[in-house]
């Protein structure tokens, strides 16, 4: 249990879990997502010369765009803590890093493929912002692109529980994320905590939004994008009910 004064101090969210992202919590969903998506790509025939990855982080599926596809790559995210460490990661490769929020994504020139993985959708919570972001998306797609992402969805986001801890390991560092679920709000709240021997805990927290297979649906239309399919992002079948997260590929018109 976190005692609720350390909650309260809490440092921004992504300033002190950066350095510790890849090590714990970055490399186990990169593999996943990872897989995932070169099954789609052969199963959808998506072909692409250029691509951009939104909410990069630590530039992990972008370095692995450029360096897997030969593809030249725009990384964007709004956390300057996580693109210090995609500079790293992308140092020598054609990516180019980019500070942006999502909602008003304003790409160099259009690209064939944008990607958005790890729940970086569900951080938009507000009313609208959904829409904005999934319309900026499409400004900056080619006709005919595609956009594959995930997203925590509003039914059972947490596998029917109100609320669990996982935790992540490094040879230096334990992370334990603490999450609860407030159906009423749809909101997941997060608290992270960074344990170092002989140090007290650093705590960050995070809000994410669980959205709707409806609320994606008419935000991707709106936007002119049509959906081609929907996953588990694990055994990547079409879903017959709402799973806990989906990956969705959709394509500009």
């Amino acid at each position: 249990m976190i005692h609720a004064a350390l909650i309260r101090a809490s440092t921004a969210p992504y300033s002190k879990l950066a350095p510790n992202y890849d090590a714990t919590v970055g490399i186990p969903f990169f593999l996943q997502i990872r897989r995932a998506f070169e099954q789609l790509i052969r199963r959808y025939g998506i072909t692409f010369r250029t691509a951009a990855d939104i909410g990069c982080g630590t530039g992990l599926f972008a370095s692995y765009l450029n360096r897997s596809w030969g593809v030249p790559v725009v990384a964007v995210d709004i956390s300057a803590d996580m693109l210090r460490f995609a500079a790293r990661n992308c140092r020598g490769l054609k990516v180019c890093l980019l500070r942006q929020d999502i909602r008003s994504l304003k790409l160099p020139q259009p690209v064939d493929l944008i990607t958005c993985n790890f729940d970086t959708l569900n951080h938009l919570t507000g009313d609208g912002d959904l829409l904005k972001t999934f319309r900026a998306v499409a400004n900056n797609l080619r006709r005919g692109g595609h956009f594959i992402f995930d997203m925590v969805m509003d039914c059972q986001p947490l596998g029917g529980t109100q609320r669990y801890v996982r935790r992540f390991y490094s040879a230096q560092r334990i992370v334990k994320q603490y999450v609860s679920w407030q159906p009423a709000r749809k909101l997941l709240s997060m608290v992270v905590s960074i344990h170092s021997r002989n140090r007290p805990p650093i705590l960050e927290r995070y809000l994410e939004r669980a959205y709707s297979a409806a609320e994606i649906g008419r935000a991707l239309l709106d936007a002119g994008l049509v959906i081609r399919g929907t996953h588990d992002p694990i055994t990547l079948k079409m879903p017959n009910e709402c799973p806990p997260r989906i990956m969705v590929v959709a394509q500009k018109r």
